[in-house]
């Protein structure tokens, strides 16, 4: 198992109150198939920087200026939206 540096591909969504990451093999050439590990993918799943990084834990680190960046970003969002509170709802099968 090869173990990666996540890069461009973590980041937060604020506004769903979860960050997400991919993590891609750099033998394969198509960037669908290369696609190891994709973590995030549902509201709220990924509250922390701390859980992503537990959940990266034996696939890929984050650099320690992507985890302040991706901190401040965090505590930097501002509530949802009216908007983004339905979405959010209809996301969760509200």
């Amino acid at each position: 198992m090869w173990k990666r540096t996540a890069r461009r591909r973590a980041t937060t969504l604020p506004n769903l109150a979860t960050f997400f990451a991919q993590v891609g093999d750099p033998s394969i050439e198509d960037e669908d198939e290369a696609c190891v590990l994709w973590l995030g993918t549902a509201p709220q799943v990924m509250p922390t920087v701390a859980t992503l990084q537990a959940q990266l834990a034996g696939w890929a680190t984050i650099p320690a200026a992507l985890v302040a960046r991706l901190t401040r970003e965090q505590q930097a969002a501002t509530p949802p939206t009216l908007l983004q509170r339905l979405a959010l709802q209809i996301l969760n099968g509200a």
